[in-house]
C-alpha cells in the first residue's frame, strides 16, 4: 500500500488542496477515486499515475474528466 503526500508551501497551504475544493464534487470524487486506487493497488496503469524523470521521486497523477457540451 502507498502513502499519498500532498505538498505544502512554506505558508502551510497545500496547493492540491485547494484545487480540489476549485473542482465540482463530481470531479472532486473522480480525482479522490484516483487517489484512492493509487494507494490500494499494488500495481497501477500509466493512465493514471506515472513517476516523473529526475524529479527526486515526485509522481504525476492523471485524473480523466469528460465534460460534454451539447448544441441545440
Amino acid at each position: 500500500m502507498k502513502e499519498i503526500k500532498f505538498y505544502k508551501l512554506s505558508s502551510g497551504k497545500s496547493p492540491i488542496e485547494d484545487f480540489l475544493d476549485s473542482l465540482s464534487s463530481k470531479e472532486a470524487q473522480k480525482v479522490t477515486w484516483v487517489l484512492s486506487l493509487i494507494e490500494e493497488m499494488e500495481t497501477v496503469s500509466t493512465k493514471f499515475y506515472k513517476q516523473l524523470s529526475n524529479s527526486d521521486g515526485i509522481i504525476e497523477v492523471r485524473a480523466q474528466i469528460v465534460k460534454t457540451i451539447l448544441d441545440f
